[in-house]
């Protein structure tokens, strides 16, 4: 097992911090538009669909911006990488949802959705960090 140095354990931890700040502005924009929809009489699967999508959004801009080093890839590319991640992470967290929503009806949705975004993190973080905003030109860890 290869020991890690001071700074590249604090680049780490730094990073993760970035990534967690982004994921609460990822999760405001998910609850704002789900808010809003589901006020607008949108059901809770539908409503959290499309704030899903808008978060998703949200946080691979931010994330390309503040969070990771560029990879040598066109963005296109590298957004592609980032749906992949995405699509696995926030199916989880859409399925979790939906399964909360279904258990405890009574909960306030709001709340359901803050559950299934911080169950979705790991995930989320480990296929970002080691896949989509891995260097082109680095090996894999």
């Amino acid at each position: 097992m290869a020991a890690f140095s001071k700074a590249q354990l604090l680049a780490e931890a730094l990073r993760g911090a970035r990534f967690l700040g982004v994921g609460v502005a990822g999760l405001a924009a998910d609850t704002a538009v789900f808010t809003l929809l589901h006020g607008e009489g949108a059901s809770r699967a539908a409503a959290r669909l499309a704030s899903l999508l808008l978060a998703t959004g949200v946080t691979w801009s931010l994330n390309r911006w503040l969070t990771f080093h560029r990879t040598g890839r066109a963005p296109a590319h590298e957004l592609g990488r980032y749906a992949l991640v995405a699509l696995f992470a926030q199916g989880f967290n859409y399925s979790l949802f939906l399964v909360l929503s279904a258990l405890f009806p009574a909960v306030v949705p709001q709340l359901l959705i803050l559950v299934s975004a911080v169950s979705a993190t790991a995930i989320s973080y480990s296929g970002q960090r080691l896949f989509t905003f891995r260097s082109a030109r680095a090996p894999a860890p």
